[in-house]
């Protein structure tokens, strides 16, 4: 909201008058005021593309002059009587002068149209507002006349969004529209400068619709009195799905979020399922898994894929029906806690939500941080200001990039390729290869079949493992770029992302299910992908700040999660949840919320987990000789594709066993050691870690009676021989023993050392590996000492190694 005004009272407005309302013709102007005490919001467009003006309310009839020549509109009344409309060059006295300049969206490219003036309520919105108060202007407007109080109005402006949503800039730039997606949906928006909201939820994710709905559907509020913000156009926050692709126009991608795993996220499968009603087909192409199906996408009745941002539409669509208000394009920028325990919000339209009694924040840590900054909330000292910065910067977020090349002719599937993933390194000149066959949208007809191929899933702090698509990613706030092959760097881009994925195919898979002969016949017809759909979530990610986020304190849980709750302000995300990196994190967080502080029960006949857990997705396991070849026999990539249950993956094969030869000494928790063949289920061992102890809840043997590449530390042991993929603890870190034999850390003492060791090929009879206190996940490291070495004890339970993602193979997908 923006005021001007002058030293004498505002005039009271009329009772009854009309909304005037006009179309803004031009691209920037500065917009004026003469003697009118105007309060002026900007809001987005509620139908058109046209920017325009709305006047609610005044004290006498509002008149607006726009001149195009000197970029300028003049807002007065009609009893001014100092407007010519006719004239284009006006000559008046000094006077009092309050001046906006707007500037407009960069993609408003209206016309000025025939007449260089218009006398009509009239002017351009833009994203910013400039009030040089009291300015004058020698050559325009007369001296107004004096009088015993200040005309005054209440204006609106409409216009386009500030930037281009990812749907808009693609049809701006892509030649081919067969490229380019649909719009997303849309809701019907209120417009209320002053919204009366008895709960208010900031964000129009997951976990503030959840949150809304279960309070409406108890009844604990009325729909009419729920006021959804949202920063954005589009709902979903980072579940982002893309849709209208392909010859059928039913093609969807999921650039965010995008499955269930009901082992892990039973919420978030009980709410689509069991709550919602919505139904669900299997992630993996089912045809070709040996098990049940474990994890699961939203479909239509057909079983096509629909996106997985149709679990907040629907939400969303249950209460716009329910009677509650969206307001898209409303981006909270602080709020200030009132003396009665509600809240006032402020928006950056200028919008005021005042004494609301209830507010939900379903935002991510960043733009969190940037409320808490602006806000006015009365802490009692400082100590317990500086526990909340402590609390909301517990967290780090993760920089995620996803690519999918869409191919008229899904060649993959002519080398029996359906479930699976594949990987080879990259950099700055060269793209990397993270991808899966079984997670792009395809369709199949009489002539072939034709989708997406996921090339890349990738994820760090840094973003350097995104290197490569820096330069690729469009200069803005949304997080895809459309890549298309109708201009030339687009067509380089994706012949070089075809010729990487041709290069691993033919040459640097290990034990494909196809011949090279095969492949290189697939390749010598496969064209070239027509276009891509490359994600990047990072800081500049508008309203997300990266793609998820991971505990850096895990002292501060208990803070973080419930930072404001005792003000009324009740923070429900992922960010600080004991699920990071799921829509399941931020359920959770919402059943404590509305049970704790709303009296809402959990709905599920299931319990809720009571400790921090990690959840990495894919189908590797510790200390499990696999078979390779994938699911059901049809993988490939590394090992035969470990995306599909019962596959390989991350480095698969038959060789993809995680433990220690028989001779590796255990440090127990009495200071004794014991070969790791003489460990028995109940002892206690020393985890590495101050203060813990843990205890062997499982003691895994395998056999191998064969030669296997190994790693051989160097300890004051003995030689510790074990698995080049097993994960130890080294630099603060856990790596695996490959790794770890190329870094240097630092000891106690604080020299620099380096890990001694070399990988050699060896004859084993037997390998083991320990599981400690896999009875109670979280409650300690999961760890145990082996020749003086910390070394994961996650054991082969999928349970275990989901949520502590260690090895590389499951850090490599979340």
């Amino acid at each position: 909201m923006f005021q001007n005004g002058n030293a004498s009272q505002s005039c009271s407005f009329m009772s009854g008058a009309p909304v005037v309302e006009q179309d803004i013709p031009a691209f920037k102007h500065n917009l004026k005021f003469l003697n009118v005490d105007a309060t002026v919001y900007r809001h987005v467009l509620s139908s058109g593309n046209q920017p325009k003006i709305k006047v609610l309310r005044y004290s006498s009839s509002p008149l607006i002059s726009i001149d195009t020549n000197s970029k300028e509109i003049l807002v007065s009344t009609v009893d001014s009587d100092c407007i010519d409309p006719s004239s284009t060059t006006r000559n008046y006295a000094s006077n009092k002068l309050n001046t906006i300049t707007t500037a407009a969206a960069m993609a408003l490219t209206f016309g000025h149209g025939s007449s260089s003036a218009l006398s009509a309520c009239a002017v351009l919105l833009g994203t910013t507002f400039f009030f040089n108060k009291g300015s004058s202007s020698s050559n325009l407007f007369a001296e107004a006349a004096e009088t015993s109080c200040t005309p005054a109005m209440e204006i609106v402006i409409e216009a386009p969004p500030y930037y281009l949503g990812s749907v808009t800039e693609c049809l701006a730039e892509v030649e081919n529209p067969d490229h380019c997606p649909t719009e997303f949906p849309t809701f019907p928006t209120c417009t209320d400068h002053n919204p009366s909201c008895q709960l208010a939820v900031v964000g129009a994710g997951t976990g503030g619709l959840y949150t809304a709905l279960r309070l409406v559907d108890e009844n604990k509020v009325d729909g009419k009195d729920v006021c959804i913000f949202e920063a954005t156009e589009r709902v979903g926050g980072r579940l982002y799905s893309l849709r209208g692709f392909g010859p059928s126009n039913k093609i969807t991608v999921d650039a965010g979020g995008y499955r269930t795993w009901p082992e892990y996220t039973p919420t978030t499968h009980a709410l689509i399922e069991d709550y919602l009603g919505m139904k669900t087909g299997c992630y993996e192409d089912e045809s070709f898994l040996e098990e049940p199906c474990r994890r699961f996408n939203i479909v239509d009745d057909d079983g096509s894929k629909i996106g997985f941002a149709s679990l907040p539409e629907e939400m969303m669509s249950r209460l716009i029906n329910a009677g509650a208000c969206f307001f898209s394009r409303h981006e909270l920028t602080s709020l200030e806690h009132n003396d009665d325990g509600s809240n006032t919000l402020f928006f950056a339209n200028g919008v005021v939500a005042l004494d609301v009694p209830q507010v939900i924040l379903n935002v991510p840590q960043r733009p969190l941080l940037k409320i808490i900054r602006k806000s006015n909330i009365p802490f009692d000292n400082t100590n317990e200001e500086r526990e909340l910065y402590n609390a909301a910067h517990s967290v780090q977020t993760e920089i995620v990039t996803k690519l999918y090349l869409y191919y008229d002719d899904a060649w993959w599937h002519k080398l029996g390729l359906f479930n699976g993933d594949f990987e080879i390194p990259g950099d700055a000149q060269n793209m990397l290869l993270q991808g899966r066959y079984h997670d792009g949208h395809t369709e199949c007809d009489g002539n072939g079949c034709h989708g997406f191929l996921l090339a890349v899933y990738t994820h760090d702090f840094g973003g350097n493992k995104a290197q490569f698509f820096r330069r690729y990613q469009r200069d803005r706030p949304e997080p895809v770029t459309i890549i298309s092959n109708t201009d030339t760097e687009g067509a380089s881009f994706l012949k070089h992302a075809h010729d990487r994925l041709k290069q691993y195919h033919l040459y640097d898979v290990v034990n494909a299910s196809y011949t090279g002969f095969q492949a290189q016949q697939v390749f010598n017809t496969a064209d070239e992908p027509s276009f891509a759909v490359l994600a990047t979530w990072n800081i500049g990610t508008f309203g997300a700040g990266g793609g998820w986020h991971h505990w850096t304190d895990l002292d501060q849980v208990e803070k973080a999660t419930k930072p404001l709750n005792d003000y009324n302000i009740h923070v429900v995300n992922e960010a600080f949840s004991k699920l990071q990196g799921w829509a399941e994190g931020t359920l959770l967080l919402a059943d404590e919320v509305l049970e704790d502080y709303f009296s809402v029960t959990r709905p599920w006949d299931f319990d809720a987990p009571d400790f921090v857990q990690r959840v990495a997705q894919t189908s590797s396991q510790e200390c499990t000789e696999e078979t390779g070849g994938g699911s059901g026999g049809t993988g490939g990539g590394s090992g035969g594709g470990g995306g599909g249950s019962g596959g390989g993956g991350g480095g698969g094969g038959d060789d993809d066993i995680l433990c220690f030869t028989h001779d590796a000494m255990v440090e127990m928790i009495d200071g004794s050691f014991k070969k790791i063949s003489d460990v028995k289920k109940g002892d206690m061992v020393h985890t590495g870690f101050p203060g813990e102890r843990g205890l062997v809840t499982d003691v895994l043997v395998h056999e191998v009676f064969k030669e296997v590449e190994v790693g051989i530390l160097s300890t004051p042991f003995g030689d510790l021989v074990g698995t080049l993929d097993h994960p130890i603890y080294f630099n603060d870190q856990w790596m695996e023993i490959i790794d770890a034999m190329k870094h240097g850390f630092e000891n106690k003492g604080g020299k620099s050392m380096k890990l001694e060791g070399r990988v050699a090929t060896k004859e084993v009879d037997m390998f083991y590996n320990l599981e400690v206190d896999g009875n109670a996940p979280g409650s300690s490291s999961h760890s145990y000492v082996v020749n003086g070495i910390i070394a994961s004890g996650l054991g082969d339970g999928a349970h275990l190694n989901s949520m502590f993602a260690r090895q590389r193979a499951w850090k490599s997908v979340n």
